[in-house]
């Protein structure tokens, strides 16, 4: 049965003229989006304007101009008539036809896909200014500028998944090569016997394509549904089954005990970008010495995004290592709810919390879990895992930051200060009052 979704991502080495269309598809997308959102801006400021002059002459009612459909469906049907040359505003070219000259050189997916996005993107600006969408408050949507936004475009499979995968639109050709519609065989980076294997025995299927162009590569996630992990590996005998304390610190990446103050595992913390930082401050003054708009500039601008990459590339992969090794060992889980985007508002602490890629792990435990069929325990925010001791329960309310080894006036424990969290996170049961436990298991 189809029930997770996963993704899959590889790293592309198209040829040149694969890379100039994969440039035009972004470029596609970027047009699209910003059609839409002018049509939609214009179509606001001309009913405000309406509606200040009713307000002015004293009159009630509806302003003339009627409003737009903001729903994907009206976009895609707009842009599909504009841009072939039925619309009455349809751009004529030089040659007396109306439309886009170029639409039949790029798949129609990209222009379908991201008058999508700009329907979703007006939504989520809907649903903020009426207080249906909770969370920092969305604006307008902005407009798509080519160098300041991230170059990329969606394809979609349109396959059912009783369709051979071999008539499939997206499709691999070989174990090296990923055919997609207008681009043909496309080289892939990496092995691609295991996304193989699951697409032939009906165990996974492409729902979609995205290609992201990022420090001069371009890469593409297959997303679709697969699934679910066999039974065996959903319920292994080998896990450990007392709850097992995560805590997520800024010295380790994260330090793991049990309920009865075992120590599970400890893992290193993140320090690539502390480790980048002189190779970063070179590339950034190369690049700050350059002219702008010049050839040399783009090169310089290429080599800093190279070195970030290989920071965001080096954490992502040992996070990736962190939250598989729990999920393999352990039976219950128990993670804090830690308010990362105000930790980060800490000017003295946030490159170092960023570093550590806190909220990128607690989202990889949770989604993994729920494939293994772990159980995580999210404990309460306010929860005072590092300020209480693990032996008497006697909470210490003058511990700060800087205090690494935790010692305890009533009892005399002394241990490690993330060690003494951890066992207290996995000895936390929810309470009523303040329960955001979260189960995963089926």
């Amino acid at each position: 049965m189809l029930s997770r979704a996963v993704s899959f991502q590889f790293a592309l080495d198209p040829n040149v003229e694969q890379r100039i269309l994969l440039a035009k598809c972004a470029g596609a997308r970027r047009f699209t989006l910003n059609h839409h959102l002018a049509r939609v801006k214009a179509n606001l400021d001309v009913r405000s304007a309406e509606r200040d002059a009713l307000s002015e002459s004293g009159e009630s009612g509806e302003p003339a101009t009627p409003p737009l459909s903001w729903s994907g469906f009206s976009f895609i049907n707009e842009f599909n008539a504009w841009k072939n040359g039925a619309s009455e505003d349809s751009p004529i070219n030089e040659d007396g036809r109306r439309g886009l000259a170029w639409r039949h050189e790029l798949p129609n997916d990209v222009f379908e896909c991201a008058s999508v996005d700009a329907a979703r993107a007006l939504e989520n600006f809907s649903a903020s200014r009426s207080g249906k969408r909770s969370g920092t408050p969305v604006g307008f949507p902005r407009f798509q500028a080519k160098g300041k936004v991230t170059p990329s475009f969606r394809l979609r499979n349109r396959a059912t998944p009783d369709r051979p995968p071999t008539s499939q639109p997206i499709r691999f050709s070989d174990p090296s090569h990923l055919r997609l519609p207008k681009f043909g065989p496309v080289k892939l980076f990496g092995p691609t016997r295991k996304v193989r294997r699951m697409i032939d025995a009906g165990r996974f299927h492409i729902y979609s394509a995205t290609l992201t162009q990022r420090a001069g590569r371009w890469t593409v996630s297959l997303t679709g549904v697969a699934a679910e992990l066999h039974q065996t590996e959903r319920s292994r005998t080998t896990r450990h089954v007392v709850p097992v304390g995560v805590d997520r610190g800024i010295i380790s990446l994260c330090v793991a005990a049990d309920a009865n103050g075992v120590p599970f595992e400890s893992f290193e913390g993140v320090t690539t970008l502390k480790q980048a930082q002189a190779t970063l401050k070179a590339a950034n003054q190369a690049l700050a010495r350059t002219t702008p708009g010049s050839k040399g500039r783009q090169r310089a601008r290429a080599r800093l995004a190279k070195r970030h990459r290989t920071v965001a590339n080096t954490r992502r992969h040992l996070v990736h290592q962190v939250s598989k090794t729990l999920v393999d060992r352990a039976q219950v889980l128990v993670i804090e709810d830690l308010n990362v985007a105000g930790m980060v508002r800490n000017r003295h602490l946030a490159r170092s919390i960023s570093d550590t890629a806190m909220g990128e792990l607690s989202r990889q435990i949770l989604y993994k879990a729920r494939w293994h069929g772990v159980e995580v325990r999210v404990a309460d925010r306010f929860f005072p895992s590092s300020k209480t001791c693990s032996g008497c329960g006697e909470v210490r309310n003058d511990l700060d930051l800087s205090t690494r080894t935790y010692s305890c006036d009533s009892c005399g424990l002394v241990l490690d200060r993330d060690l003494n969290a951890a066992i207290n996170l996995a000895r936390w049961q929810p309470c009523r009052q303040r329960s955001k436990t979260e189960h995963f298991r089926r």
